[in-house]
């Protein structure tokens, strides 16, 4: 659960910054994946984990609501579920303060390998790296055409080594520019981009947030503008990329248009604030998409 603040400015240290507007909103990076998918069309099933207070209830609540099937959610008894505060500006920048609770599969027998094996498509949001491995292990023994990775900023710190180790196991891997920069040590997302391409199986995806987007494939690097959007709030944009860059996949779309429709997903998301709001269905993220081509 999001707690987000409307700010003028982010204050320095020991400085402070008066809030405009206080809200409260769905997020997890893993959730958000799966609403915008559900939104765009598709039968979407989120396997991860809450605690049993009041937000796991509401957060599975608002998830049935917007279609994705909780029956693998699991619960973990007398723990609270994740929740973050967000600060966020005029220009749609945040900061993002992560609070205490749980929010995915720790272990690899939480796993339900008969879903993962059912599965068209299969993507890993942040979470432990054995989880990971043991997930891209069932999905490959089924069905499963496309597995992407994002692995989130917290693992680029944490597991560097294993998020490198479970990248060349994954169809795409999608990293924003910080992202990448951490992971590989580089200065700059460019430079980030070309020494992680050829890693993951198919492409690469580094999000650059109004600069566009770097697509790594078959070993060429191109970058791709980002749609015109007004921006209300950044949050989950990286989510509802990934999403669109999936739901591109599944409809047998080469690598660069499933990554153009992404960024028409993001670009249709950011007007909203909340990282589940304003999300579009599919036809009005082609028609954006198609409009600009």
């Amino acid at each position: 659960m999001d707690l987000l603040a409307r700010v003028q400015a982010f204050p320095a240290p020991d400085g402070n910054a008066a809030v405009s507007e206080l809200l409260r909103l769905p997020g997890g990076m893993a959730a958000n994946v799966a609403v915008a998918l559900a939104r765009l069309g598709h039968h979407v099933a989120l396997h991860g984990l809450t605690g049993d207070d009041a937000i796991g209830d509401e957060l599975r609540a608002l998830l049935m609501a917007s279609g994705v099937d909780i029956s693998r959610l699991l619960r973990r008894a007398q723990t609270a579920s994740h929740s973050c505060f967000i600060a966020v500006n005029p220009a749609g920048e945040r900061m993002i303060f992560g609070l205490p609770g749980v929010l995915a599969l720790e272990d690899p027998a939480e796993l339900d390998t008969v879903l993962l094996r059912q599965a068209r498509a299969v993507h890993i949001g942040p979470g432990p790296t054995a989880v990971a491995e043991a997930t891209i292990a069932a999905a490959r023994e089924g069905d499963a055409a496309w597995i992407t990775y994002a692995p989130g900023d917290i693992l680029m710190y944490q597991q560097p080594a294993g998020v490198m180790r479970i990248a060349p196991l994954v169809d795409v891997l999608i990293l924003n520019r910080v992202e990448a920069c951490i992971l590989t040590g580089q200065a700059t997302p460019r430079t980030a981009a070309q020494a992680l391409l050829g890693v993951p199986r198919h492409a690469l995806l580094v999000t650059l947030g109004a600069e566009g987007v770097w697509v790594g494939a078959e070993g060429a690097l191109e970058r791709l503008p980002a749609f015109p959007a007004a921006v209300a709030d950044t949050t989950g944009a990286g989510d509802a990329f990934a999403a669109g860059v999936l739901a591109g996949l599944l409809r047998g779309e080469p690598v660069r248009e499933a990554a153009r429709l992404g960024a028409a997903v993001a670009a249709l998301k950011i007007r909203e604030a909340g990282a589940q709001a304003s999300l579009p269905d599919l036809e009005s993220a082609l028609a954006l998409r198609d409009a600009q081509s």
